[in-house]
């Protein structure tokens, strides 16, 4: 496969990525009945960010536990 075969492969597969978050935040928005920005504000700004800094906290217990044995 050439490059340029690669970067199309790739864009397109980028395209179908976009296109399936966008189509899945559309009915996730109709599902719960408020607006695709609404939404959009949920997902990207509340729930992802929470889950990181819930999922840094669990590190940190989990190796402050390892170290102590405990």
């Amino acid at each position: 496969m050439s490059s340029a075969g690669f970067t199309q492969l790739l864009l397109g597969l980028g395209r179908q990525a976009y296109w399936y978050c966008v189509d899945f935040m559309v009915n996730l928005a109709n599902l719960t009945d408020t607006s695709y920005p609404e939404a959009n504000t949920w997902i990207l700004l509340l729930l992802i960010p929470g889950l990181l800094v819930s999922l840094a906290l669990v590190r940190v217990w989990q190796r402050r536990r390892l170290r102590t044995g405990k």
